[in-house]
């Protein structure tokens, strides 16, 4: 049964408001002795209200919630189906002077992580919170812990029953003629059973003698999921029938889905009596927000399923809603009620409408559902719905039928062209290119006629002899194609047109309000920024794409893009553990579902962290196959599979590589990048001037690539150094400043990080005046950047031209001691070293750029790992073990 629901978060009737209590009925009974329980148990931290359905949790808590209002007290609440509203409100409730009570209905529902925030929560701070759960079952709460300490109380079923009394109250409320006999009979059945108490009465009121005999010879249930409905008006019947699934109902909502414009009245006199319908205040505009009785959905469930008449009914709620829902650019609920309502024509229409934006969303069982309720043959001669059908096989992974359907698509729109074009035959085209698009990746299509056919149909390439309207599309079916295409011109190297293209994307997305196609548009955008050397562009883009998805589904082709670009970007800042994190999140991504650029990004950014922990073999492995899946790889991609090889075969001190790596490079269009390095590999030839000439030729081409043109800087100041000029070094450094910040290309310093003279003259210049505001930055990054594949036996060109012809060996760092091997970290060692010089912890935090605190925990892991508690005892052992 489909559940009426509004998808959008601008739609105020999705939920009860947030820190609103429900409006107690009419006909409420307040009961003193559990008013009085909950302010006790209000006063500490947990209260728990566990009891099955119809006992009455949320009557009692509003009403106790409403009597507190009078006195001025304040109680915040809110369902357990919204775990985002109740961490507004638990901040909320924290903020204030005192914790104000906070109520969470149907406490069941909360997610596991939820569950797990409030039980840390409770353990590790309870006097922050007042929490009251009505929950059907207990829960995963250290519930008796806090009772041990007087922190928490329970109410069971046993405590809401209603006494003599309280029922005797209850009943007259709804039936003024009730009999002492009658009281009696009733609260034997029902043992004070709130909900059977409620609808037993309004029973005996309609038909005494009936209600009677009916107590005393069927169960009570029986009498929930008969005879209690029948007392009801058909009117009534037919708007509960009508409406039983709405999560959230409200007056209008109900009026569209019963067709009763009297539909509010009914509604408010069910709530005010008590008959499982519970009326909330929307906050937001006072509008009355409906919620059924779980007890009450399942009589309405049996009464549809058992009914051919009321099945009618339902279904005729069902043809609506989907209208409705249509109207309003609902697709997923749209489609859902159009199945529902078995209309074959009008689930066509929904799925011709909305099946690429619902697939976009992680729909893809819905589509299907769709498909599979036409009647056979359907497509034959409903072919438009095939691009639908195309689009639902790629994003089910079923890349066979995909391609046929793209196939039979483009067919179709062809054949459709002649003719003047409807919004059908837009809708297919589109889908048609949009899957063309993607299959020309892979050398399926020819890429250059599947574009200029994608910007004819969007009339793109605006010439006087195009006089062709654009074509009209919904904006998700819009933003698809601008997503396609976009990613397909990034692919042929057309990256302005797909940086424009994928703005009106957002666009587009932006406007429908479509979190997974807004995600897709910036995941797409943060490779073009990387590719372009914009690491710190992509790294933002590729996170904001993240944060918009949520915990939405992610179509993997647009997850993947957004996480290796994290990768590649935490690489750049040389920040390896958190490459190695988002490297690890990609590796197992089937690429076949993305494309070469994809792929192509994740081998570079596997290989450079092969590098980075010394796996230089491993890295020339992984960089000798590269992953093309349709022709070569794109000229950048080739560019950057080139430098990486030129990378290891310099490490390693392959002369032969690192000229075929050369030509490699000189033979593409990148003749800029291969002059620059051409350049710096003439430092082999020892004549240091004549490099600095050759670099500052080739940085004043235009085009090179910014991450190369850093890396260049930062030789360009070491070998200043070496001739002796520290003044023009230090103008050096401050250009290679001012081009590494921009977008933090850290990494391209891990050759001059290497150079203690480069590092001695950053640190002076830290200290200095007129400091560079990304100096102390570098300067951290690089005192705590430890070169792995230096330990590995890798030599830089520029450690092995130093002028005293010897490279400095690598840093020690593993000993054994006292028996026990032992390693010490690149700042441990550091730390080490500034001991040794007899510095105080003030000294070596300066000399460091760390903090005292961080000094000191340095230092106790250092003794620990040594096995001594002095200074002095430590330096002695560290001496004796060659670590110094």
């Amino acid at each position: 049964m489909t559940i009426f629901e509004p998808e959008h978060a601008h739609d105020g009737t999705r939920r009860p408001a947030m820190g609103g209590a429900p409006r107690p009925p009419l006909t409420l009974v307040s009961r003193e002795r559990l008013r009085a329980a909950l302010d006790r148990g209000s006063a500490a931290p947990l209260t728990m209200l566990v009891a099955p359905a119809g006992t009455g949790k949320t009557v009692l808590l509003s009403d106790w919630a409403a009597h507190r209002s009078t006195s001025g007290r304040s109680v915040l609440w809110v369902s357990g189906q919204d775990p985002d509203a109740l961490e507004d409100v638990l901040s909320q409730a924290s903020a204030a002077a005192a914790p104000e009570p906070v109520v969470v209905d149907d406490a069941h529902l909360l997610s596991a992580t939820m569950l797990t925030t409030l039980s840390t929560l409770l353990k590790k701070s309870p006097q922050s919170v007042r929490l009251l759960l009505a929950t059907r079952y207990d829960l995963p709460l250290p519930l008796t812990e806090l009772e041990l300490r007087g922190l928490a109380t329970t109410l069971r079923s046993r405590q809401l029953r209603f006494n003599d009394a309280e029922a005797a109250e209850l009943i007259h409320a709804h039936d003024e003629n009730a009999t002492a006999a009658d009281i009696s009979l009733l609260q034997e059945k029902t043992a004070g059973w709130a909900a059977a108490l409620v609808l037993a009465a309004r029973t005996i009121t309609v038909s005494r003698d009936a209600g009677t005999r009916m107590l005393s010879e069927q169960p009570v249930l029986d009498l929930l999921l008969g005879e209690t409905f029948a007392t009801l008006d058909t009117r009534t019947q037919s708007m509960l029938l009508s409406t039983f699934a709405a999560n959230g109902l409200t007056a209008p909502l109900a009026a569209m889905l019963s067709a009763d414009p009297n539909a509010e009245a009914l509604l408010a006199d069910l709530a005010g009596n008590g008959l499982l319908v519970t009326a909330y205040t929307n906050g937001a505009d006072s509008e009355s927000v409906y919620r059924y009785h779980p007890l009450l959905i399942e009589l309405l469930h049996r009464r549809a399923a058992g009914s051919p008449e009321d099945a009618k009914v339902v279904t005729a709620a069902h043809h609506r809603a989907a209208l409705y829902y249509e109207n309003r650019g609902e697709g997923s609920l749209a489609l859902r009620n159009a199945l529902d309502a078995g209309d074959p024509g009008l689930i066509d229409r929904v799925l011709l409408r909305y099946g690429p934006a619902v697939l976009a969303s992680g729909g893809h069982e819905l589509v299907a559902s769709g498909f599979e309720n036409l009647p056979d043959g359907y497509l034959d001669t409903h072919r438009h719905l095939l691009g639908v059908r195309g689009v639902l096989h790629r994003r089910a992974g079923d890349v066979t039928g995909a391609v046929m359907d793209t196939s039979s698509a483009d067919q179709a729109s062809i054949s459709s062209a002649a003719e003047p074009a409807t919004p059908e035959d837009d809708a297919l085209r589109a889908d048609a290119l949009t899957l063309r698009l993607w299959e020309s990746r892979y050398g399926w299509y020819d890429v250059r006629d599947s574009l200029a056919r994608a910007r004819s149909l969007l009339v793109l390439d605006r010439t006087p002899d195009n006089a062709r309207r654009p074509a009209v599309l919904a904006p998700e079916r819009l933003s698809l194609l601008l997503i396609e295409l976009a990613a397909t011109e990034t692919w042929v190297g057309d990256l302005d047109e797909a940086l424009r293209h994928l703005d009106e994307a957002l666009v587009s997305a932006r406007m429908a309000g479509h979190r997974q196609l807004i995600a897709g548009g910036l995941a797409h955008r943060a490779v073009v920024y990387y590719v372009r050397g914009q690491a710190e562009n992509a790294a933002e883009s590729a996170r904001a794409a993240l944060h918009v998805a949520g915990d939405a589904v992610l179509f993997k082709d647009y997850a993947v893009r957004a996480q290796v670009v994290l990768g590649l970007a935490a690489l750049n800042q040389l920040d390896l553990d958190a490459a190695q994190h988002w490297l690890e999140q990609v590796a197992d991504t089937d690429v076949a579902a993305s494309d070469t650029v994809v792929a192509g990004l994740r081998a570079i950014l596997s290989a450079a962290l092969l590098i980075e922990n010394g796996q230089l073999d491993q890295a020339g492995t992984e960089l000798a196959m590269e992953p093309t899946a349709a022709g070569a790889l794109p000229s950048y991609l080739a560019r950057d599979f080139t430098l990486l090889r030129f990378w290891v075969a310099a490490l390693i001190g392959d002369l032969s590589g690192m000229d075929k790596q050369l030509r490699i490079l000189s033979e593409t269009t990148c003749t800029g990048d291969a002059e620059l390095i051409r350049a710096i590999t003439s430092i082999t030839d020892g004549d240091s001037q004549a490099t600095l000439d050759a670099m500052d030729t080739a940085l004043g081409r235009p085009g090179i690539h910014p991450v190369l043109a850093a890396s260049a800087a930062s030789i360009r100041t070491v070998l200043l150094l070496r001739l002796g000029d520290e003044e023009a070094a230090e103008t050096a450094l401050v250009d290679m400043l001012n081009r590494t910040a921009p977008q933090r290309t850290l990494h391209a310093l891990a050759a001059a990080g290497m150079e203690p003279a480069f590092v001695g003259l950053l640190r002076k210049h830290v200290e200095g005046p007129n400091v560079h505001p990304f100096a102390a930055v570098v300067l951290d990054k690089l005192n705590g950047y430890g070169a792995e594949w230096s330990k590995a036996g890798g030599v830089t060109l520029l450690a092995r031209t130093r002028p005293d012809g010897q490279p400095s060996p690598p840093r020690r760092l593993d000993a054994v001691i006292n028996g026990a091997k032992i390693r010490l970290t690149a700042r441990e060692a550091d730390v080490l070293d500034e001991l040794a010089l007899g510095s105080s912890y003030t000294e070596i935090a300066n000399a460091l750029f760390i903090t005292e605190n961080t000094v000191k925990t340095h230092l106790g892991s250092l003794y620990r790992k040594l096995g001594v508690v002095r200074r002095s005892a430590a330096l002695r052992v560290a001496r004796d073990a060659g670590l110094t």
